[in-house]
Formats: structure tokens, C-alpha cells, sequence
């Protein structure tokens, strides 16, 4: 004999569990495979196997680790990739794709930013960070120096200070909006509006130009950087910039990278509902966001909710010695530390995020509160039934509310740079990278150094 109501009961308790599995195993496999992704790359770069780096990339694309809406991230990690073998042109190539990218999806980032208030950040297109908007002209700069090409290169350059404007307005006047729609008011951090690794090699492409008035009027701003944004440039300011006369023809400058990129990690919080508003509290990581009105809440509902924050390992490298013809003749000095770049410009915006975060999560806490109670009684629930309703529910819910952890994860941490004088001929530059404990990670030669007429700056990577 079957019972009628025992059979739909065994039905749902089957329907719910399964679903509940598939969503919370889905969900947790893709961040999975995404994490160890990011973990082999970056050890292929901190090897400098850039050619193996630069096909796991290209295997990651195959197997849709890089979403459809994650397109941005392949051109960055792909132009990057090349930029470091050396391979200039292919570099600029998925960099220019990169930036084409990131203007379309920024004109259009407003209407998808109302989308992602209803659902989550993930299924927005991403269309990359403050700093990672600046550092893809500087890389494209770059590449422009090392084909020759200072013209190309002095016009990237000046795309980075119309970008610090224009991101401050955008940021600025979205947040603002945001927080007088929901009468909360929100600390607003002072914008980076000025960026070293910009400014040093404008001065130098001027110079090569024999545009010596732009070059210093470039050498200026550089060291107004260090007075204007101590919360950024808080380390002494390197001895190749502070002299009136510091780029100087007939010297051979170098620049270097090191480090492995900032990361974004899932950091959370509890949300605690009151009559017609939330509280927030037990934060892993702080955040300045007040008690919010929300018409219509109930006390006593508790929700968790999770958001990004921007992570940075710290170099090993500590120290980078330059060799000539096997004789120690200085060291490079810290420039831009451009994992701080990224703390301080994601701080510029994260409460942005954040509120979004816990609006979307209360909206969607309460709706998941009310269908759960009118499944039970649909279901004629008992207490088991009752618990896997419960959690089938809060699973889907989870599932479309997890942090958008999306970033450019292959770009470096710091840049060092220095300035040597050589005599006529050619010579052998070694460059040696050691730890804080000054033992030896790595050295680097280039034979047959010697000054050019024009561009003189020759770059150095240990992603170490």
C-alpha cells in the first residue's frame, strides 16, 4: 500500500538533500580548482618559467576556470605572462585587448552594478581594480620602451593620471548614491591621484625625446608623491629620484620587479536584524558601516555574509645588488610598493561592496526565512524533513552568495629601481636578488650592456 503523503515526503526529502549536495559540492569545487589554478602559476613564475606559466593560462581558458564573464582577467594574466618573456609585441597585443575591455565594461558598469544588488558580484563581467586599470598602461608603456617605440610609450603613460580622475569620480559618485538612497552616511578615503612608476619613466621617455623641461616637470611630481601620499609611499624615497638632476643622460637605468600579486581572500561577518534596521557584528575584518535602516525587518533573524579583502604576501626579496663586470657597483631602491597600491585604492571603493553585500544578503535572508516556512507546511514537514528543507534552502542561497574573488593575480608586488654610469664599451650587468637574511634567490645576467643614444633602461623579473 502506498501512503500518498509519505510517498510526496520522501520525494522532497530525496529532491531537497540532493539538491543541497549539488549546490554546496558545485560550489566548493569550482572555488577549489580556481585556488590550486593560481597556486601553480604562481609558482611557475616565481621560477621564471614563463613559457609553462603562459600554458596554464591558456589550459585554464580550455576548462573554464576563466568564466564568460572573467574574459578581462585571461587578457591581464595573459598579457603579463608575455611581458615578462619578453615577448613585447604579443604582450601588447592581449593588453590592449585588456584595456579595450576595461573601458567598454566601466561605461557600462552602472547598470550591471544595479544587476549584481539582486544577485551576486560573479555574474557581473569584471572589469578590474583601480590599480589594475593604471598598472596595464604602465606595462604596455613598457613594452613600447623595449620595441622602441618612447612616442607609444609616452602616450600610455599619460592614459594613467586621466584614469586616477576618472575612477575617483565613478567610484566617488556611486558610492555616495548608494548611501543616500539608504540614509547611512560612509567614510570616503582620499584618492590616489598620483603614481610613481608613472611619473619615473615619463621623466625618462621625455628625456630620451631631448624633452628635458617635461622630464623634470615628471621628476617633480614623482617626489611630490612621497609628500601627498604618505599612506602610500610610507619608505624612504630612493636615492635615483632625489637629486634636481636625477635623470641624467648617459646612464644606464634599471628597473625591476618582484613579488607575487596581491590576492583577494573571502572574509564574513553576522548580520543581526531589529525593527526596521540591521546591526552588523563579529567581523573578521573591519569595516566602517553603521547600523542601516531597512524598512520592514523583524527583530531577531541572523544572517552570515561574506565579502572580499585584498591580501598581500610579502616578498622575499629584500635586498637587490648590482654587479659590472663582476664588481659591486650599488644597489636598486623600493619605487612603488604596488601591493599597497592595490590596499589603498580597493579601500577607496570597499564599502561599496560591502554595502551591497549586506543589503543583498538581508533581501535574500528574509525571502529564504519566508519560502522555507511555506515549504514545511506545504510538505507537512516532520523534523527531519523540516532540517533538510532548511538546508536545500540556505544551500541555493549560499551558492549565489559567495565573495567575488577576482583579481589579477599575475601581475608583480613591488618595482625597484637604479642608475649606474658606465664607461664606453660592453659590459657584463649582473643583478642579484637576496632575502632578509641575505642569502642569494636569484641572479640575473645580461653580456654586451652598453649605452645607447637614446632609451638607456633595461628591466629585471623575480616574481620571488
Amino acid at each position: 500500500m502506498v501512503i500518498p503523503g509519505l510517498k510526496m515526503r520522501t520525494f522532497s526529502f530525496r529532491f531537497l538533500s540532493l539538491l543541497a549536495v549539488i549546490l554546496l559540492f558545485s560550489a566548493c569545487a569550482g572555488s577549489l580548482q580556481y585556488m590550486k589554478y593560481v597556486q601553480t602559476v604562481d609558482k611557475a613564475l616565481q621560477a621564471g618559467q614563463y613559457k609553462k606559466a603562459a600554458k596554464k593560462i591558456d589550459k585554464a581558458r580550455k576548462q573554464h576556470l576563466y568564466s564568460k564573464h572573467d574574459k578581462l582577467l585571461y587578457y591581464l594574466d595573459k598579457g603579463i605572462i608575455e611581458h615578462y618573456a619578453g615577448n613585447y609585441e604579443e604582450s601588447n597585443r592581449f593588453l590592449d585587448k585588456a584595456e579595450k575591455t576595461m573601458e567598454d565594461l566601466f561605461t557600462h558598469s552602472l547598470s550591471q552594478i544595479a544587476v549584481s544588488f539582486l544577485w551576486n558580484d560573479k555574474i557581473i563581467d569584471y572589469w578590474g581594480e583601480v590599480y589594475e586599470r593604471l598598472y596595464v598602461n604602465v606595462f604596455k608603456a613598457l613594452n613600447y620602451s623595449h620595441l622602441g617605440n618612447i612616442e607609444d610609450a609616452l602616450v600610455e603613460i599619460r592614459k594613467v593620471n586621466i584614469k586616477l580622475q576618472e575612477m575617483d569620480d565613478k567610484y566617488g559618485s556611486a558610492l555616495q548614491k548608494t548611501a543616500k538612497k539608504q540614509k547611512i552616511e560612509v567614510d570616503d578615503k582620499t584618492p590616489f591621484y598620483s603614481d610613481a612608476i608613472a611619473h619615473y619613466l615619463s621623466a625618462l621617455f621625455y628625456l630620451a625625446e631631448e624633452e628635458e623641461d617635461n622630464s623634470r616637470i615628471s621628476l617633480h611630481k614623482l617626489k611630490k608623491a612621497w609628500e601627498t601620499q604618505p599612506a602610500v609611499y610610507d619608505f624612504s624615497m630612493p636615492e635615483p629620484v632625489r637629486v634636481e638632476n636625477a635623470i641624467l643622460p648617459n646612464t644606464l637605468n634599471i628597473i625591476a620587479f618582484t613579488g607575487t600579486a596581491p590576492k583577494k581572500k573571502a572574509a564574513g561577518g553576522k548580520i543581526t536584524t531589529y525593527e526596521d534596521f540591521i546591526g552588523i557584528s563579529d567581523l573578521s575584518q573591519p569595516v566602517a558601516l553603521p547600523n542601516i535602516p531597512f524598512p520592514g525587518a523583524k527583530p531577531g533573524w541572523h544572517f552570515k555574509f561574506a565579502f572580499p579583502v585584498i591580501k598581500v604576501k610579502p616578498s622575499r626579496i629584500r635586498d637587490i645588488q648590482i654587479f659590472v663586470d663582476g664588481k659591486k657597483t650599488g644597489h636598486l631602491a623600493l619605487l612603488e610598493n604596488m601591493g599597497r597600491v592595490a590596499e589603498y585604492t580597493f579601500e577607496k571603493h570597499k564599502n561599496m561592496i560591502y554595502l551591497k553585500t549586506v543589503l543583498r544578503t538581508v533581501t535574500k535572508g528574509i525571502a529564504a526565512t519566508k519560502a522555507k516556512k511555506k515549504l514545511k507546511k506545504e510538505a507537512d514537514a516532520d523534523f527531519i524533513l523540516g532540517a533538510f528543507i532548511d538546508m536545500a534552502v540556505d544551500a541555493g542561497v549560499d551558492a549565489t552568495e559567495q565573495p567575488d574573488l577576482r583579481c589579477w593575480n599575475t601581475m608583480p608586488q613591488k618595482c625597484y629601481i637604479g642608475r649606474i654610469t658606465l664607461p664606453e664599451g660592453r659590459h657584463t650587468l649582473q643583478i642579484k636578488f637576496f632575502d632578509k637574511h641575505n642569502r642569494l634567490i636569484d641572479t640575473q645576467t645580461r653580456t654586451d650592456v652598453q649605452l645607447s643614444e637614446s632609451m638607456n633602461l633595461l628591466e629585471f623579473i623575480s616574481l620571488n
